[in-house]
């Protein structure tokens, strides 16, 4: 299968679980909504979960990877704090319905590989401790972001991501005077 059949299949998927929650979505619909044979499906995807992977995947891709040699990385934050909000419904039923997939797990290894980028661009050495920061930063960037798609009053992206960018900041300008 082309990456555009998968991700025109991906597309669809996310409309689907936004709109009716992931425990609702069938193969059989999205393959019917798609325009697909149900087989071709299966020549490509377990199941909806692995369907689920690849969709976060292909998400997290295209904010953090394809952005990460043209923008900055406060851009590539605030991108992926934008995507989170605009796909606030597929997140929050992805998240709170199955367990299957680690969504937290997915989203914070894309996050990490901006993070190794941003230590690497400030001439830190990825050592333990920066190891060490990449992981708990990356998954408390991850939880959140989650945790702001459930709140009774988010905050704008916006707003978020410049949190953020503010603490990382906050901790390399601390990491590079420790020097």
């Amino acid at each position: 299968m082309s990456e555009d059949l998968k991700s025109r299949i991906a597309l669809v998927f996310r409309a689907e679980v936004a709109e009716t929650g992931f425990n609702h979505v069938s193969v059989v619909h999205l393959m019917k909504k798609s325009g697909i044979r149900r087989q071709t499906f299966y020549d490509n995807f377990q199941d909806k979960y692995d369907l689920l992977g690849y969709t976060i995947q292909a998400m997290m891709e295209a904010d953090v990877e394809s952005n990460i040699d043209r923008l900055d990385w406060e851009e590539i934050i605030a991108q992926v704090f934008y995507s989170a909000e605009l796909n606030r419904d597929f997140y929050k039923s992805v998240y709170s319905s199955q367990k299957e997939i680690d969504v937290i797990g997915e989203i914070s290894r894309h996050i990490t590989v901006l993070l190794r980028k941003i230590i690497k661009e400030e001439g830190m050495t990825d050592n333990r401790r920066a190891s060490n920061f990449v992981t708990f930063f990356s998954i408390g960037l991850t939880y959140t972001m989650i945790d702001n798609l459930f709140s009774h009053h988010p905050l704008d992206y916006d707003v978020i991501a410049d949190r953020v960018n503010s603490a990382l900041h906050f901790t390399l300008s601390n990491h590079t005077s420790e020097k």
